[in-house]
């Protein structure tokens, strides 16, 4: 009997064992799940980042041609720099005729004092002064907003410093920041990027309440997301626009569940 009762005792201390360590293992899976998550989030953010700057590094060689065609353009040289005739369909009329081609949204030559010289996303704009783009470093791309027939719509854009018979001009161009370019970014399927800037922002529809982003956490619509947030390079008055990387938050697994 007494035989009986230890191995009884044995088997109910085995067992309340084992009921502890998975309850302590369980009680581990959730912030293990969270942390390779956030792991994930880290590695999806530097993606992005790369994305941008695969981005910006098109924009500026496709830039960089369109100024070498501008400087060896004779017509545009002898119209603009020696005959000062700004209104010439060769100098006013140059980058409407470059900027579809190139797939951009903006694009335009101004002189050494951002006077725009030829508009191809603003034709009427010729004449004035473009002083926020001069704000822009060369040769570096950033984020900013611009104008299209009397619409400001968020870009990026960069600016190049080039030469044409000795004298010498800025070409600054770009893309316009929407929708189809936030999602171009995603590295995979398993993420949602937005940008916020103030109170727009792009990428996801529908959005009636957001959150700050806390200790790697964001409330979208009341569902919560892991997040990663990116600052972005900004040329203008307001905040920097922020784009957020989401991820949904890992599901729940119990050990408890299966036994």
């Amino acid at each position: 009997m007494k035989i009986v009762i230890n191995v009884i005792v044995g088997i109910v201390v085995a067992l309340v064992t084992a009921i502890a360590v998975l309850v302590w293992v369980n009680g581990q899976l959730k912030p293990l799940n969270r942390s390779c998550t956030l792991k994930e989030l880290t590695s999806t953010k530097a993606a992005v980042e790369k994305n941008i700057d695969d981005i910006a590094k098109g924009l500026l060689k496709q830039l960089k041609g369109f100024c070498a065609s501008v400087a060896d353009d004779r017509d545009f040289a002898m119209k603009c720099i020696v005959e000062k005739d700004y209104s010439a369909p060769e100098v006013a009329e140059i980058a409407a005729s470059y900027m579809k081609a190139m797939g951009f949204s903006f694009l335009e030559i101004t002189d050494a004092d951002f006077r725009i010289l030829s508009s191809g996303h603003f034709p009427a704009s010729a004449g004035n002064k473009s002083l926020q783009k001069g704000n822009l470093p060369d040769s570096g791309a950033s984020f900013m907003f611009d104008n299209i027939k009397g619409v400001d719509v968020l870009s990026l854009q960069i600016k190049i410093p080039f030469s044409c018979a000795g004298s010498p001009f800025y070409c600054i161009g770009g893309v316009v920041v929407d929708d189809d370019f936030i999602a171009g970014l995603v590295p995979h399927q398993n993420t949602r990027l937005i940008l916020k800037h103030g109170r727009e922002i792009i990428g996801m529809e529908d959005i009636e309440t957001l959150s700050e982003l806390k200790d790697n956490g964001i409330i979208i619509n009341d569902k919560s997301w892991l997040a990663e947030s990116l600052i972005l390079p900004w040329v203008g008055e307001a905040d920097a626009p922020e784009l957020i990387i989401l991820s949904e938050e890992p599901a729940d697994f119990n050990l408890l569940d299966v036994l």
